[in-house]
């Protein structure tokens, strides 16, 4: 009589994520079978064969990363900083033997929620494990544990480099807080009186 195994002992088995064992499964190199509740279920002997290599054409994914960068302004970005910032996420990778399957590079606001780089990584997220980032802050102001809560639920892990903000990074929520004010403002008090706001604002950020 065949055993069959859920997908995280069969992941462990192999030595292999979950969303390894997905991607194997949509690609057709594993066969699973379904419980009544919809449960992934995997043939044992099937999967101690792959496990002793003895199954082929298998790609691991779990060193398969993409690469999201972004500055806030067209100014940081023709100064340099948005490329600067994506050849140090690119040296981590290579220093962790990473495989960097794209890179996403982006300049928008950390409080934009329509950004097309952004939009377009997570709505690809098959054939890889990771999301490598430089900071918290370059993948989203606000609402970042939710994100990353979701992206962990279908087995994307988001890797940041450093914890830390730097004072580059302090001067963009800057920004970011000067755009949220005027934004409030100018649906108060109109264009006028919004533009007003910001021009305070701005010379108050010199002032700091």
């Amino acid at each position: 009589m065949h055993e069959y195994v859920s997908i995280t002992k069969a992941a462990q088995i192999i030595g292999v994520t979950p969303k390894t064992m997905r991607v194997w499964d949509n690609e057709g190199v594993l066969k699973s079978y379904k419980t009544p509740k919809g449960h992934r279920r995997y043939s044992l002997d099937e999967i101690e064969s792959l496990a002793l290599g003895r199954v082929s054409n298998v790609v691991n994914i779990d060193n398969k990363v993409y690469i999201y960068s972004r500055v806030s302004t067209r100014k940081q970005c023709e100064s340099g900083n948005l490329d600067r910032q994506t050849q140090r996420l690119q040296k981590y990778c290579l220093d962790k033997d990473y495989e960097v399957v794209e890179i996403y590079n982006e300049v928008a606001s950390g409080i934009n929620d329509k950004r097309p780089k952004l939009s377009k990584m997570l709505s690809n997220l098959e054939g890889v494990s990771k999301i490598i980032v430089e900071y918290p802050d370059r993948l989203a102001r606000f609402g970042l544990n939710y994100l990353i809560l979701m992206l962990k639920n279908i087995g994307i892990t988001v890797e940041f480099v450093e914890d830390a903000e730097s004072k580059s990074i302090n001067e963009d929520m800057t920004k970011d807080i000067i755009s949220i004010i005027t934004c409030f403002s100018t649906k108060l008090y109109g264009a006028t009186g919004g533009k007003k706001v910001r021009k305070t604002l701005d010379e108050l950020a010199v002032l700091k």
